[in-house]
């Protein structure tokens, strides 16, 4: 797979193509790893476990955020960040071996610290390694990688749930330190910008929350419109494949598969859409990604049989549009000074609509059903209003 341009600089492309790899490695091994976790967790657990991994994510987002501004470093961050990923995931096998479900608990926290601690940095890093149009182009090549890793993470766990029995999982875990060695070869690699490291870093204003008027407009647009667009693949797919009603739910080796088929769908949309916001810009790649999320909503609510698989492949689209594209157009206004800490507000906004929106459609969808969609289209609509009165810079 080739990047697209990305500037002028000739250093550029190898150190993207880097970071895209590691975007894939990490993915696929989280994408493998998570569907297999009910092996070794007990249900009524993993709720607990995922709510308080991702929130201790998304709060050091923040902090490393503001650590790497302050220095204007970001290589080291990412570097480290990826490495405890990678080793946390096989470490799992020793607890999925012995059925110590602490111990699992306590890698899913380890490997969120990781992604925190290089969350903001290495968006930041693709951001100063890029820019003008071929910074969206950039994003949503990352995006596209991230998605094709975790379409071959899901393949790969259908493949390991169908060929291991339950109480055999934890060696297909215990593989991927074979992919955390590629993590660590790949992240030799990573480097700041000669540029960036010879110059004094600018001061980063106090505080743990960006500054600057110009990134206020963005963040609450894209808020807003996540309530939406930041609806769990995972909760959608459950829908999709009619898991509250055990009659026709589907088997867990097709779930597998649709996982990966979603992951896969992304992957697309997010190269399309990085053409898309090259020649058009990134605004008109959100405003008609929101657009259509807040239509999959009205169809989510309203339809039914095969139909709903259709809106299922068109949120997964949704998603490969938007993610990379909001991320550039974060970046177009962040001061240098202020691009980590930026993204880690944009984690922590994006987050938090998250699970406003995830969170009322698991409830409406336990009480009145699938009707409580609708309540999130308006959501999607609202946040590509705010983008009018956003500032036109693209």
């Amino acid at each position: 797979m080739t990047m697209p341009p990305t500037s002028a600089d000739p250093a550029a492309a190898p150190v993207l193509r880097r970071i895209g790899w590691l975007h894939f490695a990490n993915d696929a091994t989280l994408d493998f790893l998570t569907p297999l976790l009910p092996a070794g967790v007990p249900v009524a657990w993993i709720g607990v476990m995922e709510g308080l991994a991702d929130g201790i994510g998304q709060v050091l987002k923040l902090v490393t955020g503001r650590a790497s501004d302050r220095s204007g470093r970001r290589a080291a961050w990412v570097a480290t960040g990826y490495l405890v990923n990678a080793w946390a995931r096989p470490l799992t096998a020793v607890g999925m071996c012995f059925f110590w479900p602490l111990w699992i608990v306590g890698c899913r926290i380890i490997d969120r610290v990781g992604k925190g601690l290089r969350g903001s940095a290495t968006d930041a890093l693709v951001a100063d390694w890029s820019a003008g149009p071929d910074r969206a182009a950039a994003f949503a090549w990352m995006r596209t990688m991230d998605h094709l890793g975790a379409t071959v993470g899901g393949l790969a766990a259908a493949l390991a749930a169908w060929w291991l029995p339950p109480e055999r999982l934890w060696m297909a875990v215990a593989g991927l330190a074979v992919v955390a060695a590629w993590v660590a070869w790949l992240s030799r690699g990573l480097r700041d910008r000669a540029a960036d490291a010879a110059a004094a870093p600018a001061a980063a204003p106090a505080g743990w929350w960006p500054r600057s008027p110009e990134l206020r407009r963005p963040l609450l647009a894209i808020a807003v419109a996540s309530i939406a667009a930041k609806l769990s693949p995972l909760l959608i797919l459950v829908h999709v494949a009619g898991v509250e009603d055990p009659s026709r739910a589907w088997p867990l080796w097709l779930m597998c598969l649709g996982w990966a088929g979603f992951g896969l769908i992304q992957a697309m949309a997010s190269g399309v859409a990085g053409m898309i916001a090259k020649r058009l810009g990134n605004l008109v790649v959100l405003r008609a990604g929101w657009a259509f999320g807040a239509v999959g909503c009205v169809g989510l609510a309203l339809v039914s049989g095969p139909l709903l698989l259709v809106v299922g492949v068109a949120f997964a689209i949704l998603a490969g549009l938007t993610e990379g594209a909001e991320k550039a157009w974060l970046a177009d206004h962040a001061p240098k000074s202020e691009r980590a800490i930026a993204f880690g507000a944009l984690a922590l906004v994006t987050a938090a609509a998250g699970l406003i929106g995830n969170g009322v459609v698991g409830l409406l969808l336990a009480t009145v059903g699938p009707i409580g969609f609708l309540g999130l289209a308006g959501a999607g609509l609202l946040g590509v209003v705010l983008t009018w009165a956003a500032p036109a810079r693209n």
